[in-house]
């Protein structure tokens, strides 16, 4: 019952609805079948949907049919089933003996080196090898063949000459997909008046375009991370003792976690979650005994709390007892280190954002149909800001990986840039946010802005602004929070909770605002290569935005958690973005009411 409930909370939360329970059982039979846990069969059904078109919406829900196609398509290409037929073998009888160990010893030399720069998706790549032969040309290779000639791509004509005619039915063009416009009141997305707005970065650190990376001393990490947990906790010791008041006055605040005490008290650590070995959580200290090489770890014991959500990461207080020196059996637990929140901004008449999160294009071409859908309604509504967050060329689309474009990928960001500024009006305010996983930028978090060597794009246009990841934009006062990096699904793989009837992905959210950072899970994950130095430098916020945009690859969703509006506004290929009517504080007084937000299709 309990895998059945996480299988659906998977789908739910991809924006899939499971019409029956065939539907489950073929997901359980294909997860025993081929050795794969429900989420990543998930994630799969996700990849498979993208691959089959620019629109998957209409077609993202799984039926039996469905699974079976995304089978053939990648199970039995990419895993090995448990108990393999005649037919899972038929490609690989279609090599003599020599020549297949012979690819096969090429295609896992070649992995391992690149395993050890973090690279885990080259198994595209080695499909591709495996299929071609000397006796036996597949369909892969005449579609490579046909699409080299044709590859190179030019922003000014490509989509309007090349791009296959949209396949999306005309009712889901401008769909509302989320409001939290509750009075629906009638938004003019459409600008009015000659208002306009500058944009600019906060007054909070951001990362440097020249910043060096990758020069970390173990020793020196090891320092920032327990100076970062220490910090923390201090504060979370201040704001707990600040909350409840008298009652706790006789309790003990412990820095030392290994802290042998019958009776309660108080301390704090960082949380490291073990999903593998019964859901066990330790918390590492953020002191150092003389002559020890790590701080003390100890196992929490939730058995006496009601409600608990935890991450490795997360830096949390807890109120227990260790009456044995080996456990912390833990009464309560207090994470809400949430930062003070920013004066009110100065806005002096409504301005309206829009803001696409990449990747912009489908995986199975290169056309950015969905980006240039979208830049139609820019051209249209005129809106005071554009925010377009990166990847522009995702670095594992199958046409980067598989070397079938004649430009540099530097060269296709710029003819893309320069195709999207001339569809903008001078009074839009165009920023973009960096990502890591671009093809062209540096593959580290925190991540500098876009390098552009095409200078004619900055004097022929002032309206284009370039941020790192993250960032914190400044319109007017308004402080609103970028990051690129899905932390949101990062965080709910880590996560082990215990809240029933709690909206997962509002709790996911919360855990950003409440240990004020914009990517608080540690180790972090494996496609991540974060830089300890300049994530303790660039990766906090000492004050609350008004609004926190964290693109994820999970259901969109506009939330207010501790009166900030927290959102994701879904994937640009999805072909749906996130728009933002923010409205004047009068007499100073700001409220998450001020912002309005809708979701929608374009």
């Amino acid at each position: 019952m309990e895998k059945r409930e996480s299988l659906l909370k998977l789908f739910q939360e991809l924006g899939c609805t499971v019409e029956n329970d065939t539907v489950l059982e073929k997901c359980f039979e294909l997860c025993e079948l081929y050795s794969v846990d429900v989420e990543k069969l998930t994630e799969l059904w996700l990849t498979f949907c993208i691959n089959n078109g620019n629109n998957i919406d209409a077609d993202i829900n799984p039926t039996v049919k469905a699974l079976i196609e995304m089978e053939n398509a990648i199970l039995k290409k990419d895993y090995k089933p448990d108990n393999p037929t005649g037919e899972n073998c038929v490609e690989l009888q279609q090599n003599t003996k020599d020549e297949f160990f012979i690819i096969k010893d090429e295609v896992f030399e070649t992995d391992d080196v690149l395993s050890m720069y973090g690279y885990s998706e080259a198994q595209p790549s080695k499909r591709m090898k495996i299929q071609k032969s000397p006796e036996v040309e597949t369909n892969a290779d005449t579609w490579t063949k046909d699409t080299t000639k044709t590859a190179e791509f030019l922003p000014t004509s490509y989509a309007e000459n090349s791009a296959p005619p949209s396949q999306r039915n005309a009712t889901d063009k401008e769909k509302i997909l989320l409001s939290t416009d509750e009075k629906k009141t009638a938004i003019s997305w459409k600008r009015t008046g000659d208002y306009s707005e500058e944009v600019m970065k906060s007054d909070e650190p951001h990362v440097p375009s020249d910043v060096s990376y990758m020069y970390e001393i173990l020793s020196k990490q090891g320092n920032l991370l327990t100076s970062v947990c220490r910090n923390l906790g201090n504060r979370l010791f201040k704001m707990w003792s600040a909350t409840s008041g008298n009652a706790s006055g006789d309790l003990r605040y412990v820095k030392t976690v290994r802290s042998v005490s019958q009776t309660y008290f108080r301390t704090f650590g960082r949380v490291n979650t073990n999903k593998q070995s019964a859901n066990t959580v330790t918390l590492e200290g953020c002191t150092r005994r003389r002559g020890a090489s790590a701080a003390d770890s100890i196992e929490l014991d939730f058995r006496n709390v009601k409600h608990y959500s935890v991450f490795s990461g997360q830096i949390v207080a807890v109120e227990a007892t260790n009456p044995v020196g080996d456990t912390l059996y833990a009464r309560e637990i207090f994470a809400k280190a949430y930062a003070p929140p920013t004066c009110a901004p100065r806005i002096e008449s409504s301005i309206n954002i829009f803001v696409a999160a990449g990747p912009f294009t489908a995986s199975n071409n290169m056309h950015y149909q969905p980006l240039w859908d979208l830049m139609e309604k820019v051209a249209s509504d005129e809106p005071h800001v554009l925010v377009l967050i990166g990847p522009f060329l995702e670095y594992t689309h199958p046409e980067i990986q598989d070397g079938l474009l004649k430009n540099t990928h530097q060269e296709l960001f710029e003819k893309t840039l320069a195709k999207i500024m001339e569809s903008v009006k001078r009074s839009t305010q165009v920023v973009l946010v960096a990502s890591n996983r671009d093809a062209y930028h540096e593959p580290i978090f925190p991540t500098p802005q876009y390098t552009i060597f095409n200078r004619k794009l900055f004097q022929n246009y002032s309206n284009l602004k370039l941020m790192p990841d993250p960032c914190i934009l400044d319109v007017s006062g308004l402080k609103i929070g970028i990051t690129s990096v899905d932390v949101i699904k990062h965080i709910g793989k880590e996560e082990i909770s215990d809240i029933s009837g709690m909206d997962r992905l509002g709790r996911l959210a919360d855990h950003v605002l409440a240990q004020g950072c914009f990517y608080p899970v540690y180790p972090p994950s494996e496609d991540l290569n974060v830089d300890t130095e300049l994530w303790e430098k660039y990766a906090f916020f000492d004050q609350q935005p008004h609004v926190l945009i964290l693109p994820s690859d999970m259901r969109c969703y506009c939330k207010v958690i501790n009166e900030c509006v927290t959102l994701n506004p879904e994937r640009m290929y999805k072909h749906a973005y996130a728009r933002l009517c923010i409205k004047p504080a009068f007499y100073d007084k700001w409220s998450s009411d001020n912002v309005l937000c809708e979701i929608v299709k374009v």
